[in-house]
């Protein structure tokens, strides 16, 4: 459940303070009922979320053809190198998907862009 992911990284970065710069979930909508309360959970206490709604797939879709692209994709073996080409293009998308990265009830959505945005940002 998404508000048990917060909980727990809540839980690592209290126990832990001068480990983390930022603290980040990544997760799926798919079937979770309690996206809302895992969003106030983050926004209380300061746990960024990247949601994929329906799937993290609508990330990797947002990378142009994926399939003609990735002919051998496999749901449970993402090699990043395989997308790392299209990652500023799928930002885009994304931010056009969702511009404020917190409409994680629209389907499809994603914000995973902030998360690699910020990775981005970090290492440039």
């Amino acid at each position: 459940m998404p508000s048990e992911v917060v909980n727990y990284a809540y839980r690592l970065r209290r126990d832990n303070p001068d480990e983390f710069d930022e603290v980040w979930c990544v997760f799926d909508v798919d079937e979770f009922r309690d996206l809302a309360a895992a969003a106030r959970l983050g926004k209380r206490h300061r746990i960024n979320l990247a949601v994929s709604n329906p799937c993290f797939e609508v990330w990797l879709l947002l990378l142009p053809l994926l399939r003609r692209h990735v002919p051998h994709y496999d749901k449970a073996v993402v090699d990043f190198a395989d997308y790392r080409d299209g990652v500023p293009v799928a930002c885009e998308r994304a931010r056009r998907l969702d511009p404020s990265g917190t409409a994680h009830q629209m389907n499809p959505s994603t914000s995973v862009w902030r998360v690699v945005d910020r990775i981005r940002r970090t290492h440039l």
